[in-house]
C-alpha cells in the first residue's frame, strides 16, 4: 500500500560533495516524498572500462554494507578523439594532468560526452538508469567548478552557451545535466513502483 505522508528514506552512495548536493537538491524539488541521505563509505571500484558494470558492482557492495535502499552511480567523460577514454578513468586523468594536459590531448577534436549509469538497489530491485549529454571541451575565462566536479568548468553541452558550472541552479540545468536526466528516469520508475 502506498503512503503519501511518510518520507521514503533512500541513500546515495558517494563521497563527492558536488554530486550529492546536486542530486539532493533535485530530488527535494521533484520528489519531496523522498529523503535523500549520504552514504559515504569506501566501495571497491573494479578496474574496467565498463562504467555500467562498475555501477552495478558498487551498488551490490553498498547494499551489503547498508541493507537499505540506495542509489549508486558511475560516470565519466568520453573524448570523441579517443576510444573509450578517459571514461572510467575520468577523475584520475584530471588529477594526473589537470586542465592544461586535457587541452593538450584534444588538439584535433574537442567534442566529448558525459555518460552515467545510476543504479537503484534494495531487497527486491536492481534497476539501472542512464544519463548522457553531448558537448565539447572549451577553455573558459573562469575555471570555477563545484567541489569534486572539475570537468563542469570546461564542458559546454551542445545547444548551450553556458558550461555545466554556469548552468548550475538555472532553469536550463535540467535540460543538459546528465546526472539529473538519470535521476528523472529513476524518479519516474520509483513513482510507478513504490
Amino acid at each position: 500500500m502506498k503512503t503519501t505522508n511518510i518520507k521514503k528514506e533512500i541513500y546515495y552512495a558517494t563521497s563527492n560533495p558536488g554530486k550529492f548536493d546536486e542530486v539532493k537538491r533535485f530530488i527535494e524539488e521533484h520528489a519531496p516524498s523522498i529523503e535523500l541521505k549520504q552514504f559515504n563509505e569506501d566501495l571497491v571500484e573494479k578496474q574496467t572500462s565498463d562504467a555500467k558494470s562498475i555501477a552495478i558492482s558498487k551498488s551490490k557492495q553498498a547494499w551489503e554494507k547498508l541493507k537499505k535502499p540506495i542509489l549508486v552511480d558511475d560516470s565519466g567523460i568520453y573524448f570523441n578523439q579517443y576510444h573509450n577514454f578517459p571514461g572510467t578513468m575520468t577523475r584520475y586523468v584530471y588529477e594526473g594532468i589537470g586542465y592544461e594536459g586535457i587541452f593538450s590531448l584534444l588538439t584535433k577534436d574537442p567534442s566529448a560526452y558525459f555518460l552515467l549509469y545510476m543504479v537503484f538497489i534494495d531487497e527486491n530491485n536492481l534497476e539501472i538508469f542512464q544519463g548522457k549529454c553531448e558537448g565539447k571541451i572549451i577553455k573558459p575565462k573562469n575555471f570555477d567548478a563545484p567541489p569534486g566536479l572539475p570537468y563542469d568548468a570546461i564542458f559546454l553541452p551542445d545547444g548551450s552557451k553556458l558550461t555545466y558550472s554556469q548552468l548550475r541552479n538555472t532553469p536550463d540545468e535540467k535540460k543538459y545535466a546528465y546526472r539529473l536526466k538519470a535521476v528523472m528516469k529513476f524518479l519516474e520508475w520509483f513513482k510507478n513502483n513504490y
